[in-house]
């Protein structure tokens, strides 16, 4: 299954792009959807490449309110409705210092 292309808005600047899994607790087991996290200088968004297509989501830099680390790679996204996002990968130092650079506060 191919799942949708994400496309840059006008005026809009890629700051960083990796692997990531976007943890979502599926009837109340954590579980991890493969796909790409991308953070920009005005969203954060993660496209799935497999696992279910719900795992997807995308923010304005504006409505996080901050992130922060935890094991094993763990980032994790708080928005400013409560709402938590939790990401694990390889290359979540990259993706710490592109949320950093976006504007996004650490916790």
């Amino acid at each position: 299954m191919e799942m949708a292309k994400w496309n840059l808005r006008e005026n809009e600047k890629l700051i960083a792009q990796a692997a990531a899994s976007h943890v979502v607790k599926f009837m109340m087991l954590p579980q991890a959807n493969p796909g790409t996290l991308y953070v920009t200088n005005l969203r954060v968004a993660f496209v799935p490449s497999q696992g279910r297509a719900s795992s997807a989501f995308e923010h304005e830099i504006g409505e996080i309110e901050s992130f922060s680390t935890g094991m094993a790679n763990t980032i994790n996204l708080l928005m400013k409705g409560g709402e938590q996002h939790k990401i694990t990968g390889m290359f979540n130092k990259k993706l710490v210092e592109a949320l950093e650079s976006a504007g996004v506060n650490r916790a």
